[in-house]
């Protein structure tokens, strides 16, 4: 990594923590949508059991595929199964016909740090909890 990635990250962790403190204090915090996208794709990138970087120990396969829809900026990525099993990989794009969870973006970032609940159709919420159950971060 570099200072460029550090700065980025930074950037997006801050978000996060200050949604924790606003939340705290009993306020509603949106983070801004250019965040919150950059910070969903580094997330998928590095905080879910992937195949460069996979969980030790392994742990269950996610079996599936899962679309993750920003509605605010018509953005997505498509998750799926990689090798070996129980790691995960994903695409930008949701792909036609996948169960696909949809929020603003704000609300998609908080929803993968378990900071927020997103209503789904059964199997993309249970696509959901799955994904949780790969990812490093929380």
């Amino acid at each position: 990594q570099d200072v460029a990635f550090v700065t980025r990250h930074q950037v997006q962790e801050m978000a996060v923590h200050h949604w924790d403190a606003a939340y705290a204090a009993g306020q509603d915090l949106v983070i801004a949508s250019d965040v919150a996208r950059d910070a969903i794709s580094e997330f998928l990138s590095f905080s879910v059991s992937s195949s460069s970087d996979p969980a030790d120990p392994p742990r269950a396969p996610f079996d599936g595929t899962l679309g993750l829809r920003c509605d605010d900026v018509n953005e997505g990525w498509t998750v799926h199964d990689a090798e070996p099993p129980g790691t995960v990989g994903f695409s930008e794009g949701v792909e036609h016909g996948v169960s696909t969870l949809t929020a603003s973006s704000s609300d998609l970032l908080l929803w993968l740090y378990s900071r927020k609940e997103i209503l789904g159709d059964e199997r993309a919420i249970e696509l959901g909890e799955r994904l949780h159950a790969l990812c490093f971060t929380t």
